[in-house]
């Protein structure tokens, strides 16, 4: 099944939020996410483990060459800037982004690999976390400031889009799996909880430094990604983790409830599209496609 697919429903099921919606005068994106939205800032870390760069990455974009993207086609970033607009931001580790450049098309800070949480993925090496971007997201801030001065640098950041679009990897690669703490300091629930109380200090900060217009992806069902069924004794998807996937999306939609009316003129949207995902993976056929987790 091929993971655009998936990716273009999601946008459907998004459409009707406003924050992807009609873009008055220019606009621009920042993409904060893990390999669903990088789109080379990995190849560029020397070493990571974590690269897009073996065959078949990239197979249906562009020259079919790998190219940083985690996919066959199109990333989530790709996806919502082509469907409204929005030019593709660069990845942040691209030698050719300046300030002219983001001015122009926004940057995009997401990492394979990539979570919430600090400590998620450390076996990959390198790999930017949130809170990473986050950092280096500052320092673009302070850069266009000097550019442009602090009022017209407010305005842009203020009109820009931003994307966050992570988590599965604070599962996957961090509290399911025994050789991290967290999987014996927390249990599912207070978890969850801790993945919430962090986010929530990273969307003030992203406030704090411009973002207005904001969107969190919620996670799809990462129980039946090929990596989890391997795990399975079955080869069937993992129940636990599709409940736990679940529980994310009802907890961060419920932060972004109550943190938006608390931040001026901030429109934190949640974007859930878990069920939408699903029938694509349980029901191959009504998309094109035959094979199918039993």
């Amino acid at each position: 099944m091929k993971l655009e697919i998936a990716l273009s429903l999601l946008l459907v099921v998004l459409v009707g939020i406003t924050i992807i919606q009609g873009c008055n005068g220019k606009a621009v994106q920042f993409i904060f996410g893990d390999s669903l939205s990088d789109n080379g800032n990995n190849n560029r870390l020397s070493m990571t483990l974590a690269k897009a760069n073996l065959p078949y990455y990239g197979i249906d974009f562009g020259n079919g060459l790998p190219n940083g993207r985690f996919t066959n086609g199109r990333t989530v970033a790709d996806i919502i800037g082509d469907s409204t607009g929005l030019p593709r931001p660069p990845a942040f580790l691209d030698p050719s982004v300046n300030e002219d450049v983001i001015l122009e098309n926004g940057v995009n800070y997401a990492s394979g690999g990539g979570g919430v949480l600090n400590e998620t993925g450390t076996y990959f090496i390198q790999r930017l976390s949130l809170w990473k971007q986050i950092e280096l997201f500052h320092g673009t801030t302070e850069l266009i400031t000097k550019k442009l001065g602090k009022q017209a640098s407010d305005k842009f950041f203020q009109e820009a889009r931003y994307v966050v679009a992570l988590g599965s990897n604070d599962f996957i690669n961090n509290y399911l799996m025994p050789v991290y703490r967290d999987s014996w300091t927390y249990n599912d629930q207070t978890f969850v909880e801790y993945l919430m109380e962090t986010l929530e200090k990273q969307l003030l900060v992203l406030h704090k430094l411009g973002a207005r217009q904001l969107m969190v992806f919620g996670l799809g069902p990462m129980g039946c990604i090929p990596l989890q069924r391997v795990l399975s004794t079955t080869g069937k998807c993992q129940e636990r983790a599709n409940k736990l996937a679940l529980s994310f999306n009802k907890a961060a939609n419920n932060l972004l409830i109550s943190l938006e009316p608390k931040l001026t003129n901030a429109s934190f949207k949640f974007g859930d599209a878990y069920d939408v995902v699903d029938d694509v993976i349980r029901n191959p056929y009504k998309y094109g496609e035959s094979i199918t987790p039993k």
